[in-house]
């Protein structure tokens, strides 16, 4: 990006902002990651971190401000991705804990019938119309 010439702020989508930080740093001596997007010539937007800081004399003068903005493209897309693989896997830890609650429940309900089978036994006639207290 071309900046001699330039008005710091218009190389941002926000200048006002550009420029309450830009004066922060003379204020306050320093800025910080302050989030900024920057505006290419060819209209391409960059998310950047600006940070700056302001050098002076002896007397307090600032002499220049040491300025830099770093891509946080990268960044951004890895934050993003991670994300979504937690979205996904939130998503399928539900889906096992239904099958969970699916197959345990089925599970307990054959225990519980299996028992009732057997209690039941005692009362009906198998082969030949004799009770059994057998299972």
């Amino acid at each position: 990006m071309e900046l001699i010439g330039t008005a710091f702020s218009q190389c941002f989508t926000e200048p006002e902002k550009a420029n309450a930080i830009y004066q922060l740093v003379f204020e306050e001596g320093m800025a910080v990651d302050y989030p900024l997007t920057m505006r290419h010539r060819d209209g391409t937007l960059t998310e950047v971190l600006y940070s700056a800081s302001a050098y002076r004399d002896g007397g307090g003068k600032v002499l220049g401000v040491f300025a830099a903005a770093r891509d946080v493209t990268i960044q951004n897309q890895a934050h993003l991705e991670v994300a979504r693989q937690q979205t996904a896997a939130l998503t399928r830890l539900a889906e096992l804990e239904q099958f969970h609650r699916l197959t345990v429940g089925r599970e307990l309900k054959m225990i519980k019938l299996k028992k009732e089978n057997k209690y039941l036994r005692k009362f009906v006639p198998i082969d030949g119309g004799e009770q059994s207290g057998a299972y």
